[in-house]
């Protein structure tokens, strides 16, 4: 099985990262650097060439966002580990100029902000996983926004970066065999 893992906002792929070594137990992990800060269209087609060849598509925060857009339209089952939903809203607070996570330089526009629509509510398989000490994105908003939608499964304790991965390999497993009926794998 080959994994695409997608980073969140202002973050990088990092090999090293315990989320990457997790998925890796389930198979080849491969990433992409996404600079968000670029617009949807950009981090889109950024992730959507990454994702050719892939079984799944895994990502954190605006990664699992992405996931849900380009696991849509490619028909590759996703799971998002407390994505962003309406990153329209959310990221309004990193407009401007800031110095991202892997220490680089980076700007971010009100313009690039608009540019990102909701997190894709159709035509994917999906298993959403929250949990609930998540600060920056509120889990229960996501969940009542997505669960008619997706699998969503919400957990206690956490933070936005998703501590409990290693935890949910079982249940990320069972979903890739369901995902195998609607996808006919």
């Amino acid at each position: 099985m080959k994994i695409l893992y997608v980073h969140g906002f202002g973050s990088g792929f990092d090999p090293e990262n315990p989320k990457v070594k997790t998925m890796g137990y389930l198979g080849e992990i491969v990433g992409v650097d996404v600079d968000y800060c670029e617009g949807f269209e950009s981090a889109y087609q950024e992730v959507s060439d990454a994702a050719n060849g892939c079984d799944l598509i895994v990502g954190t925060s605006m990664g699992g966002y992405m996931a849900s857009h380009v696991g849509a339209s490619q028909g590759i089952p996703f799971v998002a580990l407390n994505p962003a939903v309406m990153p329209s809203k959310t990221l309004v607070r990193h407009i401007g100029d800031f110095v991202d996570y892997t220490g680089k330089e980076s700007k971010l526009s009100a313009e690039t902000v608009s540019s990102y629509p909701d997190i894709r509510m159709t035509d994917g398989c999906g298993l959403v996983l929250l949990e609930s000490g998540d600060d920056v994105i509120d889990p229960e908003v996501t969940r009542a926004m997505l669960s008619e939608i997706y699998l969503v499964k919400q957990y206690a304790g956490g933070s936005h970066r998703f501590e409990s991965l290693e935890d949910r390999i079982g249940e990320i497993e069972e979903f890739i065999c369901r995902s195998e009926v609607v996808y006919g794998y």
